[in-house]
């Protein structure tokens, strides 16, 4: 944990001593890593068909995410914003790639925000501006790398209580929080904080991922769902492993005993065959050697020999993450049972989408109507066979929860795209939400959308702009703005915008052929 953000190392420059080229045709770009006065770059750039250069985009990188032991994914800066860049590093195959979200052309260029679920868990504290997403305030960080607080809450009374000499009062030390000692459902809740994505997560109102103390109900941050298998289906994913613990025959039996700390000890990292050993002997607290029905020549052919976790933890190639695999924690008897014992697991229909964690003391609790409406959204375009069931859950929300700001724009967005005969609608839900102080551009740009619609420019142009001054990055609204201007025959401020937009983004297409068509002089280029 203590190596899980940093800023490049002597290690990594030197590791560049000839700089790194490779391209995407799925991209059609090109991408350099090199080292120059002592500091990491990352660049990206295009050529035309006659091999002339289109645009080069160049960052220093300011953070490396990542200790290596899959890879390292890199952060560089553009204002007080951070965006992961398109190149990372895999260990598994000694070489450079497409970072997550860039190879499935979700993102293209240097545009992928950092999010706060991303820093919150991959550095020690995140200091955020106020209710602006990925911008911060400088230093950026309190503490890079994850520290002792992550898992054991505030620290302060405790280093002061120790430095005083003062003994613990009890046979327990509370004035620190140690998972260990805790119930399970918060004990597991400090682990699921990080390692439990799930395929949606619901803030509580009011709350950001920074809000959860160790000690508390993560439920009581967030509310988390997970898709179920009959929609799922087998997919295998990073940070699904709290989700696959609970879904074991292990952890079933156990009745909440068998924890993520019952085999991880946070503080210590074991590699190789002295990690295969110290498993092992975790499993033979529960487990017999005699109880295990494989030929004792395969459990011999292991490496080591008779290694549990090599025959029922098996790597999996994850499927969000190229050249990378994780431990599968199902624990499985055998491969064939996985989809059977999942459904067999899940206290919910097969068809419902699963809450989990549950708040504490309430096992058999439904999940909010505010959280699972908007939890849906967050999957349908993935998983059509949601669709239907989220837009009735949204709509009965929208309905009864009046003064929400994010519930009114959310369903006001859905509405827009899902049923255009409801535009008028979706357009009140918009501007409701705006009303009620919502902070969302994607909101402001969806409004803007239909006052065009209704042939509103002057409205629409108003929005645009508010939906950048809130958030200087995001790119659609500099599109639409000038699609804006063109509508009221104005070339110089569509021009305008356009060049702003490719100032800052100077890979993204659409902007670059607008703007040529535009360029007062065909020799100038952004």
């Amino acid at each position: 944990m203590g190596r899980s953000a940093s800023i490049p190392s002597q290690d990594d420059l030197q590791s560049l001593a000839k700089p790194v080229t490779f391209s995407s045709s799925t991209l059609d770009r090109t991408y350099s890593v090199y080292s120059r006065n002592g500091k990491m770059y990352h660049e990206e750039s295009q050529r035309d068909g006659k091999g002339q250069l289109v645009f080069s985009e160049t960052h220093e990188v300011a953070y490396v995410v990542g200790a290596g032991e899959v890879g390292k994914s890199y952060l560089v800066g553009q204002g007080d914003a951070l965006f992961v860049s398109p190149i990372s590093y895999y260990t598994r195959i000694n070489g450079w790639d497409l970072s997550p979200g860039y190879e499935a052309s979700t993102f293209r260029d240097f545009t992928r925000p950092v999010l706060e679920l991303c820093v919150d868990c991959h550095t020690g504290q995140p200091s955020f501006v106020a209710d602006r997403p990925n911008h911060f305030q400088q230093p950026a960080f309190r503490f890079l790398s994850i520290g002792c607080e992550r898992c054991h809450g505030p620290g302060a009374t405790h280093v002061l209580e120790r430095k005083e000499g003062a003994p613990p009062e009890s046979p327990i030390d509370y004035s620190i929080v140690n998972p260990a000692t805790m119930p399970a459902e918060i004990r597991d809740d400090v682990c699921a904080q990080c390692h439990f994505l799930g395929d949606a997560r619901v803030l509580r109102p009011g709350k950001n991922s920074l809000d959860f103390r160790p000690g508390t109900p993560l439920d009581k941050v967030v509310a988390i769902f997970s898709v179920p298998a009959k929609v799922k289906g087998d997919r295998f994913t990073a940070l699904d492993q709290f989700e696959q613990l609970r879904l074991s025959r292990c952890a079933i039996a156990s009745k909440g005993r068998l924890g993520c700390i019952s085999c991880h000890d946070p503080h210590v990292k074991l590699t190789g065959t002295e990690a295969a050993l110290d498993f092992r002997q975790r499993c033979l607290t529960c487990h017999k050697v005699e109880s295990c029905k494989a030929p004792l020549a395969h459990r011999q052919s292991t490496s080591p020999p008779d290694s549990c976790v090599t025959c029922h933890m098996p790597k999996q190639q994850l499927q969000n993450i190229s050249h990378a695999a994780a431990t599968d924690h199902r624990i499985l008897r055998d491969p064939s049972e996985n989809i059977q014992a999942r459904d067999q697991a899940l206290a919910a229909p097969s068809d419902e989408l699963v809450y989990d964690p549950k708040p504490l003391g309430f096992e058999d609790a439904k999940p909010d109507l505010r959280s699972l409406a908007l939890a849906y959204p967050q999957l349908a375009g993935k998983y059509p066979a949601l669709r239907q069931k989220g837009l009735a859950a949204l709509q009965q929300a929208a309905r009864d929860l009046r003064d929400d700001a994010e519930v009114q724009g959310t369903y006001g967005q859905i509405l827009a795209v899902t049923q255009p005969g409801e535009r008028e609608r979706a357009a009140e839900a918009l501007q409701r939400a705006i009303d009620l102080g919502s902070k969302s551009p994607e909101v402001r740009s969806k409004l803007a959308d239909l006052r065009l619609r209704q042939g509103q420019v002057t409205a629409a142009i108003d929005l645009y702009k508010a939906a950048i001054q809130i958030e200087p990055f995001y790119r659609p609204a500099y599109l639409d703005l000038a699609r804006a201007y063109l509508m009221l025959e104005d070339l110089d401020k569509a021009y305008e915008t356009l060049d702003r937009l490719l100032k800052i983004d100077p890979g993204n297409d659409a902007a670059r052929q607008g703007w040529l068509k535009l360029a007062p002089s065909p020799d100038e280029h952004p």
